[in-house]
């Protein structure tokens, strides 16, 4: 079977609104800044304290709800925490 020219043209139009039709549910919905995800965030640093109180403090903020989000240096330690708002 040959193709016309015309024929071909008709079967790539086709099959491009196939694409382009099945691609749209493919793509990500715009952001709402309504539905944006805010968090607080605060960080904990050595000032002094032991491994075993900075330890405990660590425990404490995930009771409360925080997540490990970083750890310092290596000159420095430092931990910060995020949680939604």
């Amino acid at each position: 079977m040959r193709l016309t020219r015309s024929s071909l043209i008709a079967l790539v139009f086709l099959a491009g609104c196939v694409v382009g039709g099945a691609s749209s549910r493919l793509a990500v919905p715009k952001a709402n800044a309504a539905n944006v995800q805010r968090w607080d965030y605060f960080c904990l640093g050595y000032n002094g304290m032991d491994a075993r109180e900075m330890t405990d403090r660590a425990k404490k903020a995930g009771t409360e709800g925080w997540e490990m989000v970083a750890a310092g240096t290596p000159n420095t330690v430092l931990w910060c925490f995020k949680r939604p708002m």
